[in-house]
């Protein structure tokens, strides 16, 4: 028996993409890098793709503050954090509510969609009573529509 992949239906990625297009009218263009779990041995696809893209390019790793959004592929070796490409992203100047375009990086796939700034928790920050925010990257899931629409409602 063959090992096949289930990957989101044609319009549930168009429908990122699109998103995607939408945006690059509007803002700049984040480069974000999946990261593989911790359970994946550092000889998977995932894990040295990762390694060999984290010595090429200027990642920056921001724990809490970035998110593919709800999960990266986890079939595929990924979880729900990522790395960004130093330039393409401010973490300085998050705006709840302000959308990107972005380019998802994995080893198997690029994936065109859309990260928008979201408040995770209603309590400020205790450090510096500021709002928590991070960036949201969707996955392309059918899910992930309605969640997007709800997290840009604020724009």
């Amino acid at each position: 028996m063959t090992n096949l992949s289930i990957e989101p239906n044609g319009f549930v990625r168009d429908t990122f993409r699109c998103l995607h297009n939408e945006y690059l009218r509007k803002n700049h263009t984040v480069h974000a890098y999946a990261e593989p779990n911790g359970s994946q041995k550092k000889t998977s696809p995932s894990s040295l793709w990762f390694f060999c893209m984290s010595h090429k390019k200027n990642l920056v790793d921001m724990p809490f503050k970035d998110y593919i959004h709800p999960e990266g592929d986890l079939y595929n070796g990924y979880w729900d954090h990522c790395s960004i490409e130093k330039g393409t992203f401010d973490y300085d100047l998050m705006e709840e509510g302000k959308v990107f375009p972005t380019v998802l990086y994995a080893h198997h796939e690029t994936i065109l969609t859309v990260a928008c700034i979201v408040k995770t928790s209603e309590n400020p920050d205790i450090v510096t009573g500021e709002d928590q925010l991070a960036l949201y990257i969707y996955y392309p899931t059918e899910d992930n529509i309605e969640e997007f629409e709800k997290h840009r409602e604020i724009e």
